[in-house]
């Protein structure tokens, strides 16, 4: 065998890098095609693909040295990973329909606001808002809301004041 590092024995035979690569390349739009047709949202069949990929990869030693294998046992692997991928969807959707149900008993907090409330808020800035928010609703002090949002304490405190005075002011034309 040569001391070329591209070239390996699988199966008993030689095989380079670039014959994979090749098989890859080769395979890649057929399995895509094989999850676009199953998986919903499709943007989730890229996913799949990437993980069928990488797969492939760790364990090309064990791949039929035929094409017609080859494809074959890329397939069984994209049909074990399109299995994962329904088991995980299930459990999403589980998990959501049971987060939805309990919302339902617990009245949300923005049930309770005024409609005034509501419009004064969404008048504020989306940073500032957030700001605001953690302070009011979540009980985290400017501090805190200063590390949470990733800003100086000082830019926390002018934010905050400047938002208190818009909220008031809007308050008090009401």
């Amino acid at each position: 065998m040569s001391a070329n590092s591209d070239t390996r024995l699988v199966n008993g035979q030689r095989s380079t890098n670039g014959e994979f690569e090749t098989f890859l390349r080769n395979v890649a739009p057929d399995l895509l095609s094989y999850f676009t047709r199953r998986v919903h949202p499709v943007d989730g069949a890229a996913d799949c693909l990437s993980e069928v990929l990488l797969v492939l990869w760790r364990q090309k030693e064990s791949i039929p040295k035929d094409s017609e294998g080859r494809r074959a046992w890329a397939f069984g692997v994209a049909n074990k990973i399109l299995s994962a991928h329904y088991r995980a969807s299930s459990r999403r959707i589980a998990l959501t329909e049971r987060l939805r149900s309990e919302l339902l008993v617990a009245a949300p907090v923005e049930q309770d606001l005024s409609p005034t409330l509501i419009d004064a808020l969404a008048s504020l800035k989306l940073q500032d808002r957030e700001l605001v928010l953690l302070v009011a609703w979540e009980g985290f002090s400017l501090v805190e809301v200063a590390g949470i949002l990733q800003i100086r304490q000082e830019t926390a405190r002018a934010r905050y004041s400047r938002a208190r005075a818009k909220l008031r002011k809007i308050y008090d034309r009401q």
